[in-house]
């Protein structure tokens, strides 16, 4: 970005939704662009006061740069924009009427689609790495270990991600039915010995809930037993998400109360009997994930 050439002219900062919804109400060609709080914390907005910081505003006008005309005004999330004008209307077929609304960003639709909507209810997205998102009554934001809070309604949702995921399996080599045959003979109620203790990342590097560019993969001693190592490598990540929810707590966070799956990893019903007892409340699959999902409930709703 650094590289960049400086704002000039007419030149306005939007993300893509803000310019296509523009386009669909009719300001585009004025430079009237419109975004919502959550993709407009990403260019600074401050989601706690709502509003622009004061030292980006200075700093803009010791630009002389018109910070009004320059950066989006911000909806909340299911927020009134506008109506689709005639002729966008009648281009792509759309009711009249038809109404646009404030955004969000796709990890956020995702979590809305899992319709968790209570201090306390959280997200893990089991894919490649670990994602969570909690929804808590006071944000929580910790540079060290990447954590930041969005603003949703009157609560707030807190987020961290773990380098550790099933991206390990992959690198092990399990395959999909190796997988569900293996887990059939894994319990649940037990850990694995206690020389079986994994750290699975993938590669070296951790940042959440350690802080440690360098620690190190910790996939050893690999017994013969393929079904003890996946018992290992399972319950290592299931051990890093519990740690992870305990640290939000500690940094003020709503404790976790319930926890719902997404992701390639939230199928294995045997994993999510693992994990909710490391966790110690209740884990299951989410029913919807999608965040083209969640953003239909947010713009039926418009409850944040």
């Amino acid at each position: 970005w650094h590289q960049e050439s400086p704002i000039v002219g007419e030149e306005r900062v939007a993300h893509q939704a803000d310019f296509l919804a523009a386009r669909l109400v009719g300001t585009g060609d004025g430079g009237g662009y419109t975004s919502d709080y959550n993709n407009a914390l990403k260019i600074g907005y401050d989601v706690r006061a709502l509003e622009y910081p004061a030292w980006m505003i200075q700093l803009l006008v010791s630009l002389s740069i018109d910070a009004k005309a320059l950066l989006p005004a911000v909806v909340r999330p299911g927020g009134n924009i506008g109506l689709v004008t005639e002729s966008a209307r009648q281009r792509w077929g759309l009711s009249e009427g038809c109404q646009v609304v404030g955004g969000t960003t796709d990890s956020i639709a995702a979590f809305i689609a899992a319709k968790a909507s209570k201090p306390g209810q959280a997200v893990s997205s089991l894919g490649s790495t670990l994602a969570i998102k909690l929804l808590s009554t006071a944000p929580v934001d910790d540079s060290t270990y990447g954590v930041y809070s969005h603003r949703l309604g009157d609560m707030w949702l807190v987020g961290g991600a773990s380098n550790v995921g099933c991206a390990v399996l992959r690198q092990e080599k399990f395959s999909g039915d190796e997988l569900a045959q293996l887990s059939a003979r894994i319990d649940p109620s037990l850990d694995p010995p206690d020389n079986i203790r994994y750290y699975p990342l993938t590669q070296k590097g951790e940042r959440f809930p350690v802080n440690d560019p360098a620690k190190e993969p910790l996939l050893v001693p690999k017994p013969d037993d393929r079904a003890l190592y996946l018992h290992g490598i399972l319950h290592g990540i299931a051990q890093v998400e519990a740690e992870a929810y305990a640290l939000l707590a500690r940094m003020g966070a709503t404790p976790v109360s319930e926890v719902r799956t997404a992701g390639g990893g939230s199928v294995n019903q045997m994993w999510g009997t693992m994990r909710e007892r490391l966790i110690k409340v209740p884990v299951s699959r989410a029913e919807h994930t999608e965040a083209s999902y969640g953003v239909a409930l947010l713009a039926l709703d418009q409850g944040y």
